[in-house]
C-alpha cells in the first residue's frame, strides 16, 4: 500500500516538472522585438540600443564568452 502511493506521488511529481518544462518551452520569446518589452520592463533606464547589446550578449551562440546573463 504505502510504495503504491509513494509511486503515485513520484508520478505525479515528474508529470507536473515535465509539463512545467514543456509549458516554459513554448513561451520563450525568440527575437529582440518579442523581448524588448519585457527587457524595458526590467531595465526602463536603458535606451533600445543598449537593449539590444545585452540582448546580443545574453543570445550569442558562441558560449566561450560566459558574460552571459547570469
Amino acid at each position: 500500500m504505502k510504495r503504491g502511493v509513494f509511486a503515485v506521488i513520484c508520478v505525479v511529481i515528474l508529470s507536473f516538472g515535465i509539463g512545467t518544462a514543456a509549458y516554459a518551452a513554448g513561451f520563450v520569446p525568440s527575437t529582440f522585438k518579442e523581448m524588448l518589452p519585457f527587457m524595458k520592463e526590467r531595465h526602463p533606464n536603458m535606451s533600445d540600443s543598449d537593449l539590444e547589446q545585452m540582448y546580443k550578449s545574453c543570445h550569442e551562440e558562441d558560449n566561450s564568452n560566459t558574460r552571459g546573463m547570469m
